[in-house]
């Protein structure tokens, strides 16, 4: 991120001072973006830990959700809280899940009723990077299989 600075003052004949003012909204921005993917993937991370049970992470284009897997892979019956999530902030803007294996997913109204990501109770996850396509940049969700969570603004 780029930070603005603005500098007035006076020149070196006239006695006088400088004044620095520094511009942190773009800063402010990206790490408020971070923090909140961050409360998604860190809550899930921590349910997983304590109960000790496998969480599947499923995103498309309007929602977000999650729920416990079985042995199997499966959904289980066991319901899992609502988690705390801005994905309905990014419902107008197109999508993609990116997982480590190199596959890439459109996360639009016919995307696979699948688990994007898993939350394991070792305190590891499958990890992947989601991009989501805004106006004038795209934004670049990094979520890595130890659970640190990077957020990248990058200019098309």
């Amino acid at each position: 991120m780029k930070t603005q600075i603005l500098a007035t003052g006076c020149n070196r004949l006239s006695k006088g001072f400088t004044l620095v003012v520094l511009n942190f909204s773009a800063v402010t921005s990206a790490s408020n973006k971070s923090a909140s993917f961050s409360k998604t993937f860190d809550y899930l991370m921590e349910e997983s830990i304590i109960t000790g049970s496998i969480i599947g992470w499923h995103a498309n284009n309007k929602e977000d959700f999650s729920y416990f897997l079985d042995i199997n892979s499966s959904i289980s019956k066991k319901s899992l809280e609502p988690h705390p999530t801005i994905w309905k902030k990014y419902s107008g803007y197109r999508k993609t899940f990116k997982s480590f294996d190199g596959s890439i997913l459109e996360l639009d109204d016919k995307a696979p009723n699948i688990p994007l990501l898993i939350f394991y109770p070792s305190g590891e996850s499958s990890g992947g990077v989601i991009n989501i396509f805004l106006n004038d940049h795209m934004q670049e969700v990094l979520i890595n299989s130890n659970g640190e969570i990077e957020v990248n603004a990058i200019s098309y």
